[in-house]
């Protein structure tokens, strides 16, 4: 296991010439990198923030020659590991090679117009010399500035050798950094850097937030599931009463439709009683009459 390099306080304590370290010139279209750096900081730092002996930076130079601090370089991105963190931030202004112990071991280049022949000429020489074991490069464009919207490089017998850069189907491109045992990823729109093995981003927090929303979902789902087997019971409810509604609109129908049609033979039965009674009692007032002549005639 590699043994975190422990850096001394006496070189800084020293008094510096003014002339050691200048002030560097402003990038005019440093503007134009910013957002991209910050993904890939924040990635990057996310990933090692528990690491003690892992230094990270984005916002530093890298001072390679003890005598002039004013030989350094600036990568947009670059990782030392086996250091001492706390040191270095507490005690450097850059990060020196010659106190540190070490170089560091991975940077990366984001392309800007002004900056990227540089990148793919004296800064990926003065990596190579300097032992960066990993070279990186982003191209925003997509391509236009670096000739490919991602490259990486890895150091063998002092030359940069690439890695391998896949092509997705959907035109994303990836490569592998053993370095660092990610992916890097660019799918035209945002760069990530991906998990080998499930290929899913390393961001906690968009990790945390694909939980949420895959929770929010089931969460709504189950509600959903919920309202509608309300609403289904609640059909189905409405569809009993309807029916029975139905059923004792039939039943009262027939039951009207019954005592109507009792009513009807009541009321022939009236009117055949009627009748009958009628012409029993025209047969009585004729037969009564009979007997009068009858009476009369016998009288």
């Amino acid at each position: 296991m590699a043994t975190t390099r422990t850096m001394t306080n006496a070189w800084v304590d020293r008094k510096l010439p003014d002339i050691f370290y200048e002030e560097p010139e402003r990038v005019e279209d440093g503007m134009e990198q910013d957002l991209s750096i910050q993904r890939i900081s924040h990635l990057l730092f996310e990933r090692y923030k528990d690491r003690s002996d892992v230094f990270c930076s984005g916002r530093v130079f890298i001072s390679y020659d003890e005598s002039n601090g004013n030989r350094r370089v600036g990568p947009d991105f670059f990782i030392a590991f086996d250091v001492d963190d706390d040191a270095i931030r507490a005690n450097l202004p850059n990060f020196w090679i010659w106190e540190t112990g070490k170089t560091p071991d991975f940077a990366l280049e984001v392309a800007s117009p002004s900056t990227a022949s540089n990148d793919l000429g004296r800064k990926r020489e003065l990596y190579a010399e300097l032992g960066v074991t990993e070279y990186w490069r982003f191209d925003a464009t997509g391509g236009e500035r670096y000739g490919q919207p991602l490259a990486g490089e890895r150091l063998v017998e002092g030359e940069y050798q690439p890695y391998e850069l896949q092509v997705d189907d959907d035109g994303s491109v990836r490569a592998y950094s053993e370095l660092l045992d990610v992916e890097f990823h660019w799918d035209g729109h945002e760069f990530d850097v991906l998990d080998p093995e499930t290929g899913r981003t390393i961001d906690k927090y968009e990790v945390e937030r694909e939980v949420w929303l895959v929770a929010e979902a089931r969460e709504r789902e189950a509600r959903l599931a919920a309202e509608a087997q309300a609403d289904a019971e609640r059909v189905a409810r409405l569809d009993a009463e309807a029916q029975a509604n139905a059923e004792r609109e039939a039943r009262l129908a027939a039951e009207a439709q019954a005592d109507a049609e009792r009513e009807a033979r009541l009321a022939a039965e009236t009117r055949e009683r009627e009748a009958r009674l009628a012409a029993e009692a025209r047969e009585r007032e004729m037969l009564d009459e009979f007997n009068r002549l009858r009476r009369r005639l016998d009288g």
